[in-house]
């Protein structure tokens, strides 16, 4: 017997009613517990997933694995909705008289067929497994995928979605993310060059410089290291390029050459050195005057 067969002996026993609407009964109310329980089941297992991906507050590794519980959280529940519906579905094709182990066997001929001519997207999904795997991307990290630079938003086993700077929203494939840059794993390095005439003194500039990122660095607290004022890194028309360099957490890399640039612009300022740019100059050179016999 089987547990229709049960609940519509439990149903004709209850309700006295025989005949093909006791068993019509009994599947209605097969189908309606099966998705009842699949949608408890759906929530239960969200609550598991986001106890297990919780992370500690005040564990040294905290902004890194609240990181991961926004990578893995959506992905885990996104598996555990498939799964569930699936059982439901099977049973509820199953009471409505599908033969579900033919469909099953349909539906893996037709899957491997279809694997085999869709060659891209099974890269597209062993690379993806593989990223979340070694925990590559984060969700909310700045990546550079070949021209485009952009924050993840969310990343699937298939593609992955940035945010670029112009706020389009760009979907890689994840087949096509064989080399990228991760701005935001370790530590990242603010780099600001600055342009000054020749007739200025390298020493002073670079001692303006480097009082201008020293002071920076202890009211922001944002510096992993001291900073670095390098000489003369090049030399342009009409202009030498000197540059200062620190240490800082990834994702405040962009914000500290911002606050650098004009910290260092009224640095100069108020030294009175003028910076590259500032003024239009026009070397001329005088040729000796010929000589008449």
């Amino acid at each position: 017997m089987t547990f229709t067969d049960a609940i519509a002996a439990l149903v004709g026993r209850l309700t006295r009613i025989e005949g093909p609407l006791v068993d019509l009964g009994a599947r209605l109310l097969v189908v309606a517990v099966a998705l009842v329980a699949a949608l408890a089941a759906y929530r239960a297992l969200g609550r598991v997933v986001d106890r297990v991906l919780r992370p500690l507050e005040g564990a040294a590794d905290y902004p890194l694995k609240v990181q991961r519980a926004r990578t893995l959280g959506p992905l885990m529940k996104n598996a555990a909705l498939y799964g569930v519906w699936f059982l439901a579905g099977v049973v509820i094709l199953r009471e409505v008289g599908v033969d579900v182990r033919a469909l099953l066997v349909s539906a893996g001929v037709l899957g491997l067929a279809v694997g085999l001519g869709a060659q891209s997207l099974i890269k597209d999904v062993i690379t993806g497994f593989f990223i979340l795997f070694e925990g590559l991307i984060a969700v909310g990290d700045v990546i550079e995928v070949g021209p485009h630079t952009g924050t993840v938003e969310t990343i699937g086993l298939r593609v992955t979605k940035m945010r670029l700077l112009n706020g389009a929203l760009r979907v890689v494939p994840n087949g096509d993310l064989t080399q990228f840059t991760n701005h935001h794993r370790g530590w990242g390095r603010a780099v600001v060059d600055v342009g000054v005439p020749y007739e200025v003194s390298v020493s002073r500039a670079l001692g303006v410089l480097e009082q201008a990122a020293g002071a920076w660095a202890r009211e922001t607290g944002l510096a992993l290291e001291p900073p670095q004022a390098q000489g003369v890194i090049r030399f342009g028309d009409g202009d030498m390029w000197l540059r200062v360099m620190v240490k800082v957490d990834p994702p405040r890399r962009f914000d500290a050459e911002t606050d650098l640039r004009r910290r260092i612009k009224e640095a100069f300022e108020h030294e009175g050195i003028p910076m590259a740019g500032a003024e239009s100059r026009v070397y001329v050179r005088a040729s000796s005057p010929e000589v008449k016999t």
